[in-house]
């Protein structure tokens, strides 16, 4: 995770430098366009990691080779309407509705085609991805990871030695780069998975069943991409593509930190599912409110740091940052330790299997952000205000997620005693000191001094208050057993 994040955040400054203000926000807003189609991938994603889980929980072979092969032939008819909706609606946005240079409109609509195919394939990598997390083979999803940005990494030093047009070559190597990481994982799920051999039939009821289930789960799919993708747009509508450039800064940022938490519920999923399945609804609570608590302490350790030198790490980083970039940037970590919370929440749903109210709720509040987010910048809200609203919405969509979580046995009573109050007290205690000592400092001292009382603080009273007396005394046997206490 720390490779990761490492490779994307200096990825990112590379290309923002190789590429330039325009061209990056040309790629990000163009991109964003087809990744707005794809909002189905999401609804399908869930379907496929639910009801692997499930099948492999059983362990039953047969339903485990049906559920995948059924997850391929449907992901195939998504990637054929992806491709119409995004070459004519999509391609028509494109080329009247978004704001980009006259020069650059040729190269757009090239990168745009293929961001298209590149799309396309991600989506045909879904059903092997899921069956991988189902199976709880981590140490291949992790290497893979490392593999694919270190393929990104390789691209942007290629674009440095290149005299063609550097956003058309930039999408180009990206998609042969996804080529073959789909390639790495078919392989993968051949050789280990011999239950899961590719055939193209499908057991009709089975397909009905996953499609009602991958139904409702669009709403999270258009929720989702919608207040991430839509919001991308509204600012191109009303600041151009400058601001498009700052938002994808901030996106990189997102997706770097967000890599930790998402590899730690991702781990604990097929777990939250398969003790679902079983009916053991003890370990079931546990790990919802468990995996809860501790991603939002594993994003604090982060946040506090990087908030405090957001503007020395983005000129160390990016050298020259866009204007609203440091705003930006603090407010989507504020974001990310709200939304970190949602997952465990989300997933437990999704192991009931009874989605529909919970979906349409949690949707419509994410979808505000759209229709909030138009109007604040009309009236002349300064940028800013988009990551804002996006953090109250969040808090609403996190309460409503709570009442549902209710009807499964995780009480409001119960989620604030083992997971609210802890994280509060906490974030309260571990501010101050970092915050003291950053206001006496600049530069590498700054940098180095909040980072470390940052850790000792955060770690010290996560022990001390964040987690339970058991939780301590399996810390302190695990300590015990390494050191040879």
């Amino acid at each position: 995770m720390f490779i990761i994040m490492a490779i994307t955040l200096y990825t990112s400054r590379v290309i923002l430098i190789t590429l330039g203000v325009i061209d990056y926000g040309i790629y990000n807003i163009v991109a964003g366009v087809v990744v707005l189609f794809s909002f189905l991938n999401a609804a399908m994603t869930a379907a496929s990691q639910r009801y692997l889980s499930v099948a492999i929980g059983e362990g039953n072979d047969s339903q485990i080779q049906k559920v995948f092969s059924t997850s391929l032939i449907s992901h195939l008819i998504l990637i054929t309407i992806v491709v119409i909706l995004a070459e004519t609606i999509g391609l028509w946005f494109v080329k009247n509705q978004l704001i980009i240079p006259d020069t650059r409109k040729s190269a757009a609509i090239i990168t745009y085609h293929i961001a298209i195919a590149t799309t396309c394939i991600n989506i045909l990598r879904v059903p092997f991805n899921a069956s991988i997390i189902a199976h709880e083979k981590m140490g291949f999803y992790a290497y893979i990871s490392i593999i694919d940005v270190t393929l990104k990494l390789i691209i942007v030093w290629l674009l440095q030695f290149s005299h063609f047009d550097k956003l058309i070559l930039y999408s180009f190597l990206l998609l042969i780069a996804t080529i073959c990481i789909n390639i790495a994982y078919a392989i993968y799920c051949h050789i280990y998975f011999r239950s899961q051999k590719i055939i193209f039939k499908t057991e009709k009821s089975l397909l009905k069943e996953m499609t009602i289930f991958s139904g409702w789960n669009v709403f999270g799919g258009i929720a989702d991409v919608g207040y991430k993708q839509g919001t991308n747009i509204i600012l191109n509508i009303f600041y151009g593509v400058t601001l498009n450039a700052v938002m994808g800064i901030t996106n990189q940022i997102r997706t770097a930190v967000c890599t930790f938490i998402s590899n730690l519920q991702t781990a604990a999923n097929p777990q939250i599912i398969k003790s679902y399945s079983a009916n053991d609804m003890r370990h079931f609570k546990t790990l919802v409110c468990g995996i809860s608590k501790y991603s939002y302490f594993l994003m604090l350790v982060l946040a506090i740091p990087i908030f405090l030198n957001m503007d020395f790490i983005l000129t160390l980083w990016l050298k020259n940052p866009p204007a609203h970039s440091t705003n930006f940037a603090q407010l989507i970590l504020i974001f990310c330790l709200v939304d970190s919370l949602s997952g465990p929440l989300w997933t437990s749903m999704q192991a009931t299997g009874k989605i529909k109210n919970y979906l349409l709720i949690t949707s419509f509040c994410l979808l505000l952000n759209l229709p909030i987010a138009y109007v604040a910048l009309w009236v002349g809200s300064n940028p800013e205000s988009i990551i804002i609203i996006q953090i109250f919405v969040t808090i609403l969509t996190l309460i409503i997620r709570l009442i549902f979580a209710k009807k499964i046995g995780i009480t409001f009573k119960t989620y604030m005693t083992m997971v609210i109050a802890p994280i509060l007290i906490v974030s309260i205690c571990s501010i101050p000191i970092p915050l003291i000592i950053s206001m006496g400092l600049i530069g590498w001292g700054k940098f180095i001094s909040t980072c470390i009382a940052s850790i000792i603080c955060t770690s010290t009273f996560i022990y001390a208050l964040g987690i339970s007396k058991k939780e301590r005394q399996i810390i302190n046997t695990f300590i015990k057993s390494k050191f040879k206490i």
